[in-house]
C-alpha cells in the first residue's frame, strides 16, 4: 500500500483560510518552468493543485487549467477564482489522485510541484503521472531537496517534524529519469536549482534551535550570494522536465 506521509489534516491546516493569489514573478520554480515551456494552446493538469498559485504559470502561457486534490475548495472555490482571473478552466476534481480513474483523459502537460515526496511508493505516483501525458506532451516534476547532505543535516537538526512528512529517497532526479525513459520519455532537463536556500515549517522548538534558525536567516542573504551555483548537496529544489515520444 502506498502511504501518504503528510495527513490530509496537515494540508487542511496549512491551507486554512488561504487567500488565492498568483505566483510571484520571481518565484524560482516559475523561472525554471518557463525556461522549457512556451506559450501554447493546450491543456495541463496539476496533481495536488490546491491552492492553485502554480496553475497561474500555465494559465499565463495560454493553457487550459485542470487539477486534482483532496482539499475542500478544489472543485469549487479554486476554479471559480481562476475563472475570475480570466484563465481557461477545464475540470477540477476533489479526489485521491492514486484512486481516481482518469480513463481516456490525457493532457499536454502533466505536472506536480512538491507532491511525490509525500508518498512511500513514490515510483507508482510518477508512473501514474506519465500515463496522463499525451504524445509529444510534457511531464514536469519538482520536489524540495532535503536529500542533499547539507539540506538533510539542517532539516534533521532544525525541522525534524517537517522532514518526517517527506520521503527523501524520492528526491532523486536520476531515478526519475530512469523511470521516465522506461515510460517512453525524452529528458529535456534534470537536476537541482536555485543555488542555496533554506526554510522551515512551524513546529515546537527549544530556544537553541530558535536561535540557530535566526542566525541562519540573518546570514542567508550572504550565503545566497556566495552559493549561487547548483548542487545536489545544498540546492533547495530538484526537478525534471521530459517529453513523451
Amino acid at each position: 500500500m502506498n502511504h501518504n506521509l503528510a495527513e490530509k489534516t496537515f494540508w487542511e491546516s496549512l491551507n486554512n483560510n488561504i487567500a488565492f493569489h498568483k505566483v510571484d514573478f520571481n518565484n524560482p520554480i516559475k523561472i525554471w518552468i518557463e525556461k522549457f515551456i512556451e506559450k501554447e494552446k493546450g491543456s495541463c493538469i496539476e496533481i495536488g493543485c490546491f491552492p492553485g498559485r502554480y496553475l497561474t504559470i500555465f494559465g499565463d502561457l495560454g493553457y487550459e487549467l485542470n487539477g486534482i486534490d483532496l482539499l475542500p475548495g478544489t472543485d469549487t472555490d479554486l476554479p471559480q477564482w481562476l475563472v475570475k482571473e480570466k484563465y481557461k478552466v477545464g475540470k477540477f476534481i476533489r479526489a485521491n489522485f492514486l484512486e481516481y480513474d482518469f480513463t481516456n483523459q490525457q493532457f499536454d502537460i502533466v505536472y506536480s510541484l512538491g507532491f511525490i515526496e509525500h508518498f512511500t511508493d513514490w515510483e507508482s505516483v510518477v508512473i501514474k503521472h506519465s500515463t496522463l501525458v499525451k504524445e509529444n506532451g510534457f511531464i514536469i516534476i519538482e520536489t524540495p531537496n532535503f536529500r542533499g547532505i547539507i539540506q538533510r543535516i539542517l532539516h534533521y537538526t532544525l525541522d525534524k517534524i517537517n522532514l518526517k512528512r517527506h520521503n527523501i529517497h524520492s528526491m532523486n532526479p536520476d531515478k526519475w529519469e530512469q523511470l521516465l525513459i522506461q515510460e517512453g520519455f525524452t529528458i529535456i532537463d534534470k537536476g537541482y536549482f536555485q543555488g542555496f536556500d533554506f526554510w522551515v515549517e512551524e513546529q515546537k522548538r527549544n530556544q537553541l534551535k530558535k536561535f540557530l534558525i535566526k542566525v541562519i536567516y540573518k546570514v542567508l542573504p550572504l550565503l545566497k550570494k556566495i552559493l549561487i551555483f547548483n548542487s545536489k548537496h545544498f540546492s533547495p529544489f530538484c526537478g525534471i522536465v521530459a517529453k513523451k515520444k
